[in-house]
């Protein structure tokens, strides 16, 4: 299997963004990176699209940031790190879409980010997580740091960042890094159940929901924009087709 940059595949609503350098154990370079942030752009602009399944071929789904630009001095800056790499975990937790990561593999460094800024962390029993920051001095990044404590809390963070030991894949979903952990031969069927199903469901309510969801992690929640939001799914034709399926006739409001 050659290696290449990241691929996005976006088909019957499904966009699938794929790391794609198995011989190098999808390393992350700044060329990866800006491929990514290119990809995320498209999917943000995208309404054919519902959900995103963020994937990796190889048995590693991620070595992370690629070592030999951090020996380079290639540190990025304080807010999204070696490569930009955090603005790529801040793009994927700004989709109005849901997204999904597919954790077939032990997943390190930058790449943990990554992952936790999906909705949804599908792990195999095999799989460890492991932050080797603090072993070699490295000092992450804001944004990755800020993300893993509204997603896990601070002391699930400690244990990942501050500890740096390998994390196991039951550890890791009570820690609630993985919102769902499967046998390896269960995790295509259950990516593509939860994909489905999140396509299924009204998209103008997910949006919302999904938003609201992050702004409240942040405690920074628009009051306007969540009741425009509330009220645009309220009007929407899939609230309306969906009480009229269980036979109820919705009354439309007057402004």
């Amino acid at each position: 299997m050659s290696d290449s940059s990241p691929t996005l595949e976006c088909t019957n609503g499904v966009a699938r963004l794929r790391l794609n350098r198995p011989a190098q154990r999808n390393r992350l370079g700044a060329d990866d990176i800006a491929v990514l942030r290119g990809h995320l752009a498209a999917v943000a602009k995208d309404r054919s699209v519902r959900v995103v399944v963020f994937e990796a071929v190889g048995t590693v789904f991620s070595a992370g940031f690629d070592l030999d630009a951090l020996a380079g001095g290639d540190f990025g800056d304080a807010e999204d790190g070696p490569g930009g790499i955090g603005a790529v975990g801040s793009a994927l937790a700004a989709l109005t879409q849901p997204s999904i990561a597919r954790l077939h593999g032990n997943v390190y460094g930058g790449a943990v980010d990554l992952a936790l800024a999906c909705d949804f962390r599908v792990g195999v029993e095999t799989m460890a997580v492991l932050m080797p920051a603090a072993r070699i001095g490295l000092h992450y990044y804001r944004s990755g740091l800020e993300r893993a404590v509204q997603r896990i809390g601070p002391d699930a963070t400690r244990l990942l960042f501050v500890l740096a030991e390998p994390v196991g894949a039951q550890a890791l979903l009570r820690l609630g890094y993985l919102t769902h952990l499967v046998a390896p031969e269960a995790l295509d069927a259950t990516v593509d159940a939860l994909a489905a199903r999140l396509i299924d469901n009204a998209p103008l309510a997910v949006a919302g929901m999904k938003a609201a969801i992050g702004a409240l992690a942040h405690g920074a929640l628009d009051r306007v924009r969540f009741a425009e939001g509330l009220a645009a799914a309220h009007q929407s034709p899939d609230f309306h087709a969906a009480l009229a399926a269980l036979g109820r006739k919705p009354v439309r409001r007057a402004d």
